[in-house]
């Protein structure tokens, strides 16, 4: 959370995406509100196992097949696309054996990249700042790095 604030904090204007379970989500919604972000739209990862079936993991209420993507704006002043990509992405999770060992979550879908970028279309690589501004905290180690973007990853110990 303290990482999350001093980021949030330092942010004049822009967009902040978050990853969450539905559990989750109202209290993800007020923290984000205390920050001074305001809930703008999210997506859905409908997830489905590799037999292509409804991936079904445990919950402490209902089972869960899905996980959220959160959006929340700060400021103004930017440009904000409307978005011409899905709200529902449906794909296959990967197993677990191919990411546990290094990873604390699993790999998400490019596709949500690819909104993203669609979103922002000047925070992608600017050649005058040789660089983006696109970034990305507990980025995926084995993910391919996409341009515009600055990853973190947190090794896993």
């Amino acid at each position: 959370m303290d990482l999350l604030r001093n980021i949030v904090d330092h942010l004049s204007a822009g967009l902040v995406f978050m990853w969450t379970h539905k559990l989750l989500q109202a209290d993800v919604v007020r923290m984000m509100d205390a920050l001074d972000c305001k809930y703008v739209e999210n997506l859905v990862w409908f997830k489905k196992s590799i037999n292509n079936t409804v991936l079904d993991e445990p919950s402490p209420y209902i089972s869960s097949s899905k996980e959220i993507l959160l959006m929340f704006k700060k400021g103004d002043g930017f440009e904000l696309r409307h978005q011409r990509s899905p709200d529902v992405i449906i794909d296959f999770e990967l197993p677990s054996q191919q990411w546990i060992k290094e990873e604390f979550t699993e790999p998400k879908p490019q596709q949500v990249y690819d909104m993203i970028e669609t979103l922002l279309p000047r925070a992608g690589y600017n050649d005058e700042l040789k660089r983006g501004r696109l970034l990305e905290l507990w980025a995926k180690r084995s993910s391919p790095r996409r341009e515009g973007w600055i990853a973190f990853h947190q090794t896993k110990k």
